[in-house]
């Protein structure tokens, strides 16, 4: 009787919810070319994971920048939970600064990464792990030009056209 009930409890403890991705950098695809991800966790105040989680989240302008060696990410905009009052929080600036936490072994890898010219750290997209934990995807990367960019979508649409011609053949 009692190894079951323990073994009920250890199956509803390690029970996989899903990953939820609440924004998307979609001009990160397009603007860079990406070499490494990084799966990293975000310092957030109260009123920003609330925010975060109802979807108001912009990831558009942001980037990620070490300073000292920490890993930041700025031009990030949380804009102020819909139910929060302002005289709560009356110093809140929706693109401040906010750490980035990530394991010494891998911030070591990124500094070496971005020693290189050219090369920057994108933020890609902001979900909920399965643990319901905020986490951000970076994805060290290099900016394209606008001939490269230009390369790629010639190719895509010579694939789009052999994929059309097969289709009918």
């Amino acid at each position: 009787m009692t190894n079951t009930i323990c073994w009920k409890l250890l199956a509803f403890e390690y029970t996989v919810f899903p990953m939820k991705i609440i924004s998307k950098n979609k001009i990160a695809y397009h603007d860079y070319s990406f070499e490494k991800d990084y799966e990293v966790g975000i310092i957030l105040k109260w009123h920003e994971v609330k925010s975060i989680k109802s979807g108001q989240v912009n990831l558009k302008d942001s980037v990620v920048r070490i300073q000292n060696r920490e890993l930041w990410i700025k031009n990030m905009d949380v804009p102020l939970y819909k139910m929060t009052s302002p005289n709560l929080v009356p110093w809140y600036n929706p693109k401040w600064d906010r750490k980035l936490l990530v394991t010494k072994r891998e911030l070591a890898k990124i500094s070496a990464l971005t020693d290189k010219p050219w090369i920057v750290v994108i933020p890609l997209e902001i979900y909920i792990n399965n643990k319901w934990l905020i986490k951000i995807k970076i994805w060290v990367g290099k900016l394209m030009r606008k001939v490269e960019k230009k390369q790629i979508l010639k190719e895509k649409d010579i694939q789009k056209q052999m994929d059309r011609e097969m289709k009918n053949y």
